[in-house]
């Protein structure tokens, strides 16, 4: 018995968000602030054009 196993390269960066200005990626925002059990706010900035701009996540309950 032979394990073969299949590799997927992404051309691509995961997990990360898009300057909605320049179109830079961004991995991980500037500051995060956990607002109640259900929500995360995260303020972004773009190191390449200085556009900043809010995000918030909301976990289902």
């Amino acid at each position: 018995m032979e394990l073969r196993a299949r590799t997927r390269v992404a051309n691509y960066p995961r997990l990360s968000n898009y300057c909605a200005q320049c179109g830079e990626v961004m991995f991980m925002p500037e500051w995060s602030e956990h607002l109640n059990e259900h929500r995360v706010r995260h303020l972004w900035s773009c190191d390449a054009c200085g556009y900043r701009f809010e995000t918030v996540v909301a976990f289902p309950e």
